[in-house]
Formats: C-alpha cells, sequence, structure tokens
C-alpha cells in the first residue's frame, strides 16, 4: 500500500519535472559501467626479489636500461649505491640549483650526467604497481616524491617532475620546492 503511494507520487513529479528524476534513475546505470579498479599492489611485493626486468646491472651503480640504452645512477641525487640498495637521504633542490649540482658532479665524476626527460623517467616507471612505481631490483630504497625531471615536446627545457608513487607527471608545481631527482648519463 506504501509502495504504490510512493509509487504513484514519483510518477507525478516525473510528469511536473521528468529531467531531474530522470537523471536520479539513470544515474547507478551509467555509474554501473565506470571502471573504478586501481593498481594498489606494491611494487616491491609485485616484482620478484633479483629481478632487474629491462635493467642490466653495471659497475658504481649504475644501470643499463636495454630498452632505452640509457645509463642510470641507481640512487637519487645525494644518496650512495651500496650492495644493500641506496644509502643516505637524497639531496633535495630548487629546480634552480639542479644544473650546477650536475655540473659539478660531471666535473668531478670525469662523466657528464643529466636530469631525465619526463618521458625517458615516466618510461621506467611500473603501471602494474606503486610505492614506488620503480623496480625496486634496479632502483633500491627509491623514494616516493615529486622527483625534478626536464619537460618535453611544448615543455621543452621546462622543470617538470614525475612522482614515483604512481609514474603520474606534471610540469605545474612551483621551481622553487626543494625535490629529490635521478641522473642519466648524457651520451
Amino acid at each position: 500500500m506504501l509502495a504504490d503511494d510512493v509509487f504513484g507520487i514519483f510518477l507525478a513529479k516525473l510528469r511536473t519535472r521528468p529531467i531531474p528524476y530522470l537523471l536520479v534513475l539513470l544515474a547507478p546505470l551509467a555509474l554501473a559501467g565506470c571502471d573504478f579498479e586501481r593498481v594498489d599492489t606494491l611494487c616491491a611485493e609485485y616484482i620478484a626479489a633479483g629481478d632487474m626486468g629491462e635493467f642490466t646491472e653495471q659497475a658504481n651503480g649504475i644501470a643499463l636500461d636495454t630498452t632505452s640504452g640509457l645509463e642510470w645512477y641507481r640512487c637519487a641525487f645525494g644518496q650512495r649505491f651500496t650492495p644493500q640498495g641506496c644509502v643516505g637521504s637524497p639531496t633535495l633542490l630548487a629546480w634552480s640549483e639542479v644544473e650546477d649540482y650536475l655540473s659539478e658532479i660531471s666535473t668531478k665524476a670525469g662523466q657528464a650526467w643529466r636530469l631525465p626527460t619526463e618521458v625517458e623517467l615516466e618510461a621506467i616507471s611500473e603501471t602494474e604497481c606503486l610505492s614506488p612505481a620503480l623496480n625496486p631490483n634496479a632502483f633500491p630504497n627509491a623514494t616516493v616524491d615529486n622527483h625534478w625531471v626536464t619537460g618535453e615536446g611544448l615543455r621543452e627545457g621546462k622543470p617538470c617532475v614525475v612522482y614515483t608513487y604512481n609514474g603520474g607527471r606534471s610540469c605545474r608545481l612551483p621551481i622553487e620546492s626543494k625535490r629529490p631527482f635521478f641522473m642519466v648519463k648524457a651520451r
């Protein structure tokens, strides 16, 4: 009896103001088609111990990306690579300080180092796992943070970041913020 009364009221309202009531009826159908699935597997659990994926271990804490040919320092700038992984804390720098430090490290190391581009760091990001979305065997103890990268395309040479939690990138963060970064050997 009550159901008939409620249904009757609904039909009366539907005749006078159909749009809001149709939206109420159609919203569950629209949402049923949405994919709310998200990745929530940690890379340390997803990637088997010792599996370097597309990387080959080189001497002195360097990993060669066999897909791109890039040589990556396996730790963020400021950390030191040891057989147990990266130790120490990454050096956090504002965008304006990064080039000076890269120039200094290149001079002292006798080999040129540069920031990766946004596409290069995104290319090594793992899409099936996160926190950080990097191979933990190739980049041990990587921190979850926005890491400085160089923009490409319309953002050529501009300051951008890749968020190592999930591999997302942005070129809209303040350049005076202090952030970590990875290094690749310049060719």
